[in-house]
């Protein structure tokens, strides 16, 4: 501003050092061209300021992109790992640009504890990118989303990872896991080192550097996954918590079957056993009662056999049917005085 000050007051004495007719020209016209000088100073300090406002100085002192093809889904799931450079004193407004066909956003912050905590979001699609918008004073976020540009021609693998914002990154750095049953990845540029995983995958990294804003950096990757083979490693199954066997929903085991079927089946052989006794005590001895009294009280009903030839008789005979002896029936005098 001071040199544009001083510009106008150099180009004022400059005019009014000039020739006669042209000084008089500049008297006369002097108001009008002090008005002219006074809008380009404004003009030049508005669109200054307006330049500087719109630059953002926000800067980020490391990016770790994560690229997980075919994890979960069929598409790849991309986390991006953001500290942000210096410690925010007040909570700011930050935006970054995804792909605007992503699906399954997550935006969270990560204490020091370690602990997540997700971040309310708004989003706005311009051309083929999304702008997230959220506001935080944290130093650590974390952007979740699934890219469904996984581009799959038989057995090849195709996908294009791009990164671009608004903010520069100082530490720019790639890490790919390699899916189970997929062979090397071929990526551009290449990724340089490799290690196995405590889920027994392979992991590509890579270490881009700083990368200014607006920059579009891009990352291929070709890999072939024979989806027929069936001898790879799948992913160990673990529980997302310690089981016992007050755990809901947990299936008993086998021996737990067999006792309780054990148990049951005693029980049950049990329960009979008390009813045979039962039956046996008081339905099946009072039936023999009643039989033994009925040819006690009716001698006459009781059916006798021969002392001679053995021969049964009918109930009310006196004589045998066989050979004529007289039967000999029970004294009821007798067996009552019997103690």
């Amino acid at each position: 501003m001071f040199r544009l000050i001083c510009s106008r007051e150099t180009w004022y004495d400059l005019f009014t050092s000039s020739t006669a007719p042209t000084h008089d020209l500049i008297v006369k016209n002097q108001p009008f061209i002090t008005l002219i000088l006074s809008l380009l100073v404004s003009l030049s300090l508005f669109v200054g300021v307006g330049f500087a406002q719109g630059q953002p100085v926000l800067q980020l002192s490391a990016v770790q992109v994560g690229l997980f093809p075919e994890y979960i889904r069929s598409s790849v799931l991309v986390v991006l790992d953001i500290e942000l450079a210096g410690d925010a004193d007040e909570p700011v407004l930050l935006t970054f640009q995804i792909p605007a066909d992503s699906d399954s956003l997550e935006v969270s912050t990560r204490t020091i504890e370690g602990e997540s905590l997700p971040l309310a979001y708004e989003t706005s699609e311009i051309g083929k990118w999304r702008d997230v918008r959220f506001t935080t004073a944290a130093q650590n976020i974390l952007i979740e989303y699934y890219d469904p540009n996984l581009v799959k021609e038989g057995d090849l693998r195709l996908f294009e990872f791009q990164w671009l914002s608004i903010y520069a990154v100082e530490k720019l750095s790639l890490t790919v896991r390699q899916p189970f049953g997929a062979g090397q990845i071929q990526a551009e540029p290449p990724l340089v080192s490799s290690e196995v995983g405590p889920d027994n995958a392979t992991y590509f990294t890579r270490q881009v550097g700083r990368v200014p804003p607006g920059e579009l950096f891009t990352l291929n990757l070709l890999y072939i996954k024979d989806t027929g083979n069936l001898a790879y490693p799948a992913l160990n199954v673990e529980p997302a918590e310690s089981v016992s066997d007050t755990t809901p929903g947990r299936t008993p085991s086998p021996f737990s079957v067999i006792m309780w079927l054990l148990t049951v089946a005693v029980a049950v052989l049990v329960l009979v056993s008390a009813y045979y006794w039962w039956f046996k005590s008081n339905v099946m001895e009072k039936q023999d009662r009643t039989v033994q009294g009925v040819g006690i009280m009716n001698p006459e009903k009781q059916a006798v056999f021969c002392h001679e030839c053995g021969m049964r008789s009918r109930p009310g005979d006196s004589y045998c049917s066989n050979c004529g002896t007289e039967l000999r029936r029970p004294d009821l005098n007798l067996r009552r005085s019997t103690p």
